[in-house]
């Protein structure tokens, strides 16, 4: 019987970064923009998130930690995506800023994995721009980075 030493998993790694990053979230959130004065603050919404990531985190590396099986780590084409949209979505923000990001990322995820049809396209680019404007720039007052572009305009 062969007594393999089983080593780090690989898997880890996107949950234990995931946690690293909600953590972060957290304390930033709390320090730089609280959570809850007489109505909800700019760190209202990101802490929730935060603290929802860190549980789905917590939660994926305890499952990874109790799998048996070493298995080869491979993750499927849309998984990848995810993961170069988000890099992409965070090296955007630094250039054209964190709102035409997110909504340029939707825009090319929807016409190049979902292919969905230009009305839909435009329907959905809309309501988002809609509720990333008026939620959370204009009711929770959040200021969203404006990268080097939005620098040099304003």
């Amino acid at each position: 019987m062969e007594n393999k030493k089983k080593g780090f998993n690989l898997r880890a790694v996107i949950p234990l970064a995931t946690a690293i990053v909600a953590l972060v979230f957290i304390v930033v959130g709390l320090k730089d923009y609280g959570f809850w004065n007489a109505q909800p603050t700019p760190g209202f919404f990101p802490i929730i998130i935060a603290v929802v990531l860190l549980a789905s985190s917590i939660a994926c590396f305890i499952q990874i930690a109790r799998d048996k099986e070493s298995e080869d780590v491979k993750y499927n084409r849309n998984e990848l995506m995810v993961i170069l949209g988000a890099a992409g979505i965070i090296l955007c923000t630094f250039l054209i800023g964190l709102v035409p990001s997110c909504l340029i990322y939707i825009f090319l995820w929807l016409k190049f994995v979902e292919h969905a049809p230009w009305k839909v396209i435009i329907i959905i680019e809309i309501i988002m721009a809609a509720i990333i404007l008026g939620v959370f720039t204009a009711w929770l007052q959040i200021r969203f980075p404006m990268g080097l572009l939005g620098s040099l305009i304003l």
